[in-house]
């Protein structure tokens, strides 16, 4: 049976944490939760990201900015920080990958 993925939006920033690692903080992009073993965060090399948050949610990042975009090809793993409010709802890692299409 194939599942029907959801495309989402959120508000996100960008945090670099030093020492080469970068995190992402984003609100909390509706329903479900995060799969630490399914999430990966693929770059299109240029300009805009998608993160693979779990077998049916695809949250797309329409603008990576060229900082970000410079770390992102440097690194393997990015930090996700999922947020309600101020409160912090969840916190993952996930693969980066980049994308040549």
């Amino acid at each position: 049976m194939e599942t029907t993925k959801q495309y989402l939006y959120a508000p996100y920033d960008f945090i670099d944490n030093g020492a080469g690692e970068l995190m992402m903080v984003m609100d909390v992009p509706g329903a479900g939760e995060a799969d630490d073993d399914l999430a990966k965060f693929i770059y299109d090399g240029a300009s805009q990201a998608a993160l693979i948050r779990n077998s049916e949610q695809i949250v797309h990042i329409p603008l990576i900015p060229e900082e970000v975009g410079k770390m992102l090809n440097e690194i393997k793993i990015i930090l996700i920080t999922e947020m309600e409010g101020d409160e912090i709802s969840n916190v993952y890692e996930a693969p980066v990958e980049i994308s040549s299409n």
